[in-house]
């Protein structure tokens, strides 16, 4: 049994990197602060930053720290900022590594200020950073991160009583983007099976250009009839880096009749392109709906 002395130690990783949809642009580059927010909490604005830059040319912005804590036993925190590289796997999941280890990374351009401080509830903090494009530049997306945490050693803890350990780990992400921009969206592959009470749509995206792409994606199931059986309305997909594919699984709530029914995917790349429309049939027999049916069945059934 845990003794009452335990001690609890909870790490939240808080990635704030699609959510907020501040862009910044070189001729404008100071953010707003960051409203308070009901709770506690530590955020950073913006959360996306994207500046087109020529080769050569540099720019000063702020990133805001906001440490809103409610709590009135709230305390001062040291937290240190560093660089990382980031990028979005073909399976859809950020990755970060270290520094300059990534093709195309701007970690190297940039320069922050302070590195590390003390935040107290209550305050915003600004975080200037600077950053030189070189002359050399190549066209494209350029990708880094500023990534915030609190210090280890900051955490005190009381051996006497029970403690929860909250430690912060936040990212502002940055595109620098070069000059001579492409985005070449394409629809590489399109595949649909039934399973269950799903339907499940597997798109394979490319972008053949240099700078991300955001698509917007729509989904219909329609049977011989032409009858929309099920439909997701449009909605923004994960982005789209240069030069990366993209399989993001689109599911629907739907336990389909057997029957022969038809798949169509509509994606708007945003790349000045038309959309495009993919179609693919799909199959469902007797025997998938059975296997479907006695599969639910045995889940259900009480356990002995």
């Amino acid at each position: 049994m845990a003794s009452a002395n335990k001690i609890f130690r909870v790490t939240l990783v808080l990635l704030f990197l699609f959510i907020a949809v501040v862009s910044v642009s070189a001729q404008n580059p100071a953010p707003e602060a960051t409203a308070q927010a009901a709770s506690s909490g530590i955020s950073l604005a913006p959360a996306r930053v994207e500046l087109e830059m020529q080769p050569g040319t540099e720019t000063t912005m702020v990133v805001n720290l906001d440490y809103h804590a409610n709590a009135d036993n709230s305390q001062p925190v040291r937290i240190v900022a560093s660089l990382n590289d980031w990028t979005i796997d073909r399976n859809g999941q950020v990755q970060f590594a270290r520094a300059n280890t990534l093709p195309n990374s701007a970690s190297p351009w940039l320069i922050y200020s302070p590195a590390e401080t003390t935040v107290t509830p209550g305050n915003v903090h600004a975080i200037r950073v600077t950053i030189s494009v070189p002359k050399d530049a190549t066209p494209g997306d350029h990708l880094t991160s500023l990534i915030i945490e609190q210090r280890a050693d900051n955490i005190k803890l009381n051996q006497n009583r029970r403690q929860m350990v909250i430690r912060y780990r936040m990212a502002a992400v940055f595109y620098i983007k070069v000059p001579q921009l492409r985005r070449q969206g394409s629809l590489e592959s399109l595949r649909a099976e039934a399973k269950g009470d799903q339907v499940i749509v597997t798109p394979l995206l490319k972008n053949g250009g240099n700078s991300v792409v955001r698509p917007l994606t729509s989904l219909k199931v329609t049977d011989n009839a032409g009858v929309a059986i099920a439909e997701l309305p449009q909605k923004e997909s994960l982005p789209l880096l240069g030069g990366a594919e993209l399989i993001q699984p689109l599911v629907l709530d739907k336990r389909l009749n057997p029957g022969t029914y038809n798949v169509k995917y509509r994606v708007d790349f945003q790349d000045g392109s038309r959309p495009t429309e993919g179609i693919t049939e799909l199959v469902v027999t007797e025997a998938m709906v059975s296997t479907a049916s006695n599969s639910a069945g045995e889940a259900n059934k009480p356990k002995p």
